[in-house]
């Protein structure tokens, strides 16, 4: 992958890009006949052999000659870990639960080839006993506008490619070549973003605080540790979306004065660390981390920290 090296170079890999989700986008540009078949790439999904699901997919479509027209990826997390393993097949929008390695070859020549839907793999409404086509029809989604989570279940977390093709990365350009830190610090705080925990301290202030302290080196700490049984927020856009939590931490780097940044992570999350790892030397290789980034002279790096169980980890993050 070619190095980016400024901002209106950035956007203009995303014009390149932005054709990868044309079919997830439901865009009408859309050729016809071609689709893309997305499989749950989540811990949850892939402890129940979504792997599998996705190998014997790929076999189905390249036994068929269909390629070029049908394209079987996985995704982060859907959300719906109850009804896993998922299959979601776009532009149609269709979604089918509890799939397992053996409907692969039904799911090709039943819906792919033969344009009928599975009932029996679509998801049931539990008290009218209705049969529901697509996620957006499911009550569980029904009301969810995601923020956060807004590129899990649509982008392959291990393509930077997917991520730009997202407007990954545009407000890190926009930032670290538009704004000065501080511009970037107010309007944090106009935002109100607040931390993800039950403090609910607000980003702004925080970010404030520390830019103003005098010290020659600071650091950005990402506490991705979890210590509650089943809390499984900052693994699922570890796993999903990697790149957004790179690019905020470049961000926050950018606002306090910092230049290195820390991952601390449970090595009990091996997905999420695998994709991590993935994320970070793709970001070194488009220059999205490193030296002069986008051509501003910013320069920002971040690593992984391994934690062994344990949420508190000394000093507050």
């Amino acid at each position: 992958m070619d190095r980016i090296n400024s901002y209106p170079e950035l956007l203009e890999r995303y014009k390149a890009c932005k054709n990868l989700l044309c079919l997830r986008n439901g865009e009408e540009q859309n050729k016809s006949g071609e689709r893309d078949i997305l499989i749950c790439g989540g811990t949850g999904c892939v402890s129940s052999d979504s792997g599998k699901i996705l190998e014997n997919l790929k076999k189905e479509i390249e036994s068929r000659g269909l390629s070029s027209k049908v394209h079987v990826m996985k995704t982060g997390c859907f959300g719906f870990c109850e009804k896993g393993p998922i299959v979601l097949i776009q532009p149609d929008n269709v979604f089918y639960v509890q799939v397992t390695p053996d409907d692969a070859k039904e799911i090709v020549e039943k819906h792919i080839v033969g344009g009928t839907k599975i009932d029996r793999l679509l998801y049931e409404e539990p008290l009218l006993k209705k049969k529901i086509e697509t996620s957006k029809d499911i009550p569980f989604y029904k009301k969810q506008m995601r923020i956060a989570l807004r590129n899990c279940g649509m982008i392959n977390p291990e393509s930077i490619l997917e991520y730009i093709a997202a407007e990954g990365f545009q407000a890190l350009g926009k930032c670290i070549t538009e704004m000065t830190d501080q511009q970037v610090i107010d309007h944090m705080k106009r935002s109100g973003l607040r931390g993800r925990g039950g403090g609910g301290f607000p980003t702004g202030l925080k970010w404030e605080a520390a830019r103003k302290y005098n010290s020659k080196e600071k650091f950005i700490v990402c506490n991705a540790d979890e210590g509650d049984p089943g809390a499984f927020m900052d693994r699922s856009i570890l796993e999903g979306d990697p790149c957004s939590v790179l690019e905020s931490m470049t961000i926050a780097g950018y606002a306090i004065g910092a230049n290195k940044g820390y991952i601390y992570i449970r090595a009990e999350y091996p997905l999420a660390i695998q994709r991590l790892l993935i994320a970070i030397e793709q970001s070194r290789q488009i220059g999205m981390l490193g030296e002069n980034i986008l051509g501003s002279g910013f320069n920002f790096d971040i690593e992984l920290k391994f934690g062994a169980g344990a949420f508190v980890c000394g000093e507050e993050t």
